[in-house]
């Protein structure tokens, strides 16, 4: 049975107490000094200081580090950039890590670091799950965006993207010595290293072996030699002189090149949990947003159901579902935690509780599932933790019929009240009863770009970009953009505090889902009743829902299906149970350019993707959108104004637009035409 299992760091300390590596038999930082080595070796060959001072106000400036360590040099490059560059600019610090520390080392180390006491309880404070892959950390009001990749150096710098946009401004090569540590120290090092910098990026390492000078080299880096600190006898840095060309390993997934260095207008159409997500990400980073949706209020869908689960996905091989559902998961934590502090004292509407879900094994194939994820991935505590039957019964304050897994962050939310704090700018408006008929591109002959046009029912609406996130009814939209969105009917019912034995202390996943909502009130379900597309409620169904829900918790409810109320909304899904989230290509060049030609060629032969410039997509969330739509909102965000992705490049290309037309070409089978893969 194969393992993605992180190896943690096994340290021991010194009197001074700086962490020793049992793995690579060597220190962290220098024992006589680990600040000063820092400021010798990575921050003054990069001239940091200098180049923080002279950036823009929006600027962005980019760190990439091999071996993040106790993050010592991440904390001494924040306290610089905090004192240094303008408060609008961004620092975005990339570090990889193959055998993270343990939160308590972690702090033990810093410790040993007086000078940089508010930087490390930032750090403390929000140090990612302690899983495999890629984890974005945000501080000090998104002045800092720290990427932390767990895992092989190797293979996460190719899952960087090298857009300009994110291109590295400096380089920290740390890690553990060559001799040993020479896992990391190999060509494919220098090559990454290489494709993701511009001319003049900068790189700094303690070491000057041979092998590390011609690597350097060979990739087109100028090397320079210079005095090591302490007992290190020499140290080199340098810059890239020699840009070479690089050829896209999936040119067809390529980012969009037409990109908004400003913010200007926008227009999204469908409200519900994609859309507001979305509407967030635009008002924040300053752009004019009109809300546009068909029915008389927002959340009209599964978006307006009372409560909705949510925790992560687990798998027994933490599989590319798992992965996505993470980081999306994270996003969610990152959007809504700073909200759920702020709404403590609503009155009007609970928001939600992110203080835990308990996620019940009431199958064999979920039994099993867990167990071979503990086994194969490692669940840290902070994350996922196994819990008895009667524990679980302890923590969801009603008998449970089997064991499962505690989430301490996950919880429920109400769908609704999250999206009208989405919608809480001054750059916001909404506007219901706004049926959208057409949306059309229309030259502007006072403008480069062209405007796009929203027709609906009522009136026009004019904009710079355009957003689509109308979930699954809305078939002409959904065929014209090429998403093959399908409708999956499902049905909650809605459970008073009269119709509970005892009221729940949290939420409970088990076939299904129950949870509290507010004002002693519970919700539970819900079907999936594709390919059924009747709007009305069900007695059929709400028995089905009684039925799972009383499986997991057969003491919780005294009610018939007669006497529970509900609701019926339709998710949209995908055929790949993942989200659609991105730019929409350009249908009729890409017919020409891919579908239309043989997929046997090279890959460099194929040119990089073209889309409709401003016009984007957010859908098929299905009913896992509250651990969806804020990754898709920032991944969104970052293609429209040119930034770095939020996601490895292997994510971002499994929610991309075009995924389904590619991969039926690239399998060989029957060419699409036009109307396979839409298009405006």
């Amino acid at each position: 049975m194969s393992s993605n299992k992180l190896t943690l760091a096994q340290v021991s300390w010194t009197n001074e107490a700086v962490p020793k590596s049992q793995q690579f038999d060597d220190f962290y930082f220098s024992t006589d000094g680990g600040m000063a080595e820092v400021e010798h070796t990575f921050i003054l060959p990069n001239n940091l200081a200098e180049r923080f001072a002279s950036l823009g106000e929006q600027a962005t400036f980019r760190i990439a580090e091999t071996g993040f360590g106790s993050g010592l040099n991440f904390l001494m490059a924040t306290e610089l950039w905090l004192t240094t560059a303008s408060e609008t600019a961004q620092l975005h610090f990339i570090s990889f890590e193959k055998y993270p520390l343990h939160l308590d080392d972690l702090i033990k180390a810093h410790q040993a670091l007086p000078g940089l006491v508010d930087v490390a309880k930032a750090l403390q404070e929000n140090y990612p799950f302690l899983l495999p892959g890629w984890h974005d950390v945000w501080l000090f009001e998104k002045r800092v965006r720290l990427t932390l990749w767990f895992g092989d150096v190797l293979k996460g710098l190719p899952e960087c993207d090298g857009s300009d946009s994110a291109k590295v401004d400096a380089w920290f090569l740390d890690g553990f010595a060559p001799v040993k540590n020479p896992d990391m120290w190999q060509p494919a090092l220098y090559q990454q290293m290489a494709r993701l910098s511009h001319l003049n990026s900068t790189f700094a390492t303690f070491t000057a072996a041979g092998d590390v000078r011609r690597g350097l080299e060979k990739t087109g880096f100028e090397v320079n030699k210079s005095s090591g600190f302490g007992k290190k006898r020499e140290i080199c840095s340098g810059k890239l002189v020699h840009q070479r060309p690089y050829s896209l390993k999936n040119p067809w997934f390529s980012r969009p090149q037409d990109v908004y260095s400003q913010p200007g207008k926008a227009i999204v159409i469908g409200a519900g949990l994609a859309g507001g997500a979305v509407v967030n990400q635009l008002a924040q980073a300053g752009w004019s947003v009109e809300f546009l949706e068909e029915q008389d209020e927002i959340a009209t869908q599964a978006s307006g159901n009372l409560a909705g689960a949510v925790h992560p996905l687990i798998t027994a091989d933490w599989n590319l579902r798992s992965q996505w559902y993470l980081q999306g998961f994270e996003a969610t934590l990152r959007a809504v935690l700073p909200w759920l502090a702020e709404s403590q004292t609503d009155s009007a509407g609970l928001l939600g509780d992110l203080s835990g879900l308990v996620q019940l094994a009431v199958t064999e194939t979920s039994a099993k599932r867990v167990a071979e994820a503990i086994e194969r991935v490692g669940l840290p505590e902070q994350f996922a933790q196994l819990v008895t039957q009667s524990q679980a019964s302890e923590m969801i304050g009603a008998q449970a019929s089997a064991s499962g897994v505690f989430f301490p962050q996950g919880g429920w939310l109400y769908p609704k009240a999250v999206i009208e704090r989405c919608l809480q700018y001054d750059n916001v408006t909404l506007f219901t009863g706004q049926k959208v008929l057409d949306i059309q591109q229309q030259e502007n002959q006072q403008q480069s770009r062209a405007v796009w046009q929203v027709i609906t029912q009522q009136q026009t609406f004019y904009a710079d970009i355009v957003v689509v996130a109308t979930g699954s009814l809305d078939q002409n939209l959904n065929h014209k953009l090429g998403l093959p969105i399908r409708p999956v009917k499902g049905q909650v019912s809605h459970i008073s505090a009269e119709q509970q034995t005892v009221p729940l202390k949290m939420a409970v996943t088990h076939e299904g889902y129950s949870a509290p909502c507010g004002h002693a009130r519970a919700v539970s379900g819900a079907t999936f009743e594709a390919p059924d597309m009747s709007e009305f409620l069900s007695l059929t169904s709400h028995q089905a829902n009684l039925e799972i829900t009383r499986n997991a918790l057969p003491d919780w409810l005294d009610v018939q299906a007669e006497s529970l109320t509900g609701r019926v909304a339709f998710r949209p899904t995908t055929p790949d149970h993942l989200p659609i989230i991105g730019a929409v290509a350009d249908n009729d060049w890409m017919q020409k350019a891919y579908l239309s030609q043989s997929h046997t060629h090279a890959v460099y032969r194929y040119e990089k993707q073209r889309y409709q410039p401003g016009l984007y997509v957010s859908n098929g969330h299905g009913p896992r959108g509250l651990m969806s739509v804020f990754l898709a909102a920032e991944t969104l965000l970052a293609d429209i104004m040119g930034r770095a992705l939020p996601q490895p490049l292997s994510l971002y290309h499994a929610s991309h637009p075009a995924r389904f037309a590619i991969r039926r070409w690239r399998s060989g089978e029957q060419k699409s035409d036009k109307d396979d893969v839409g298009g405006l």
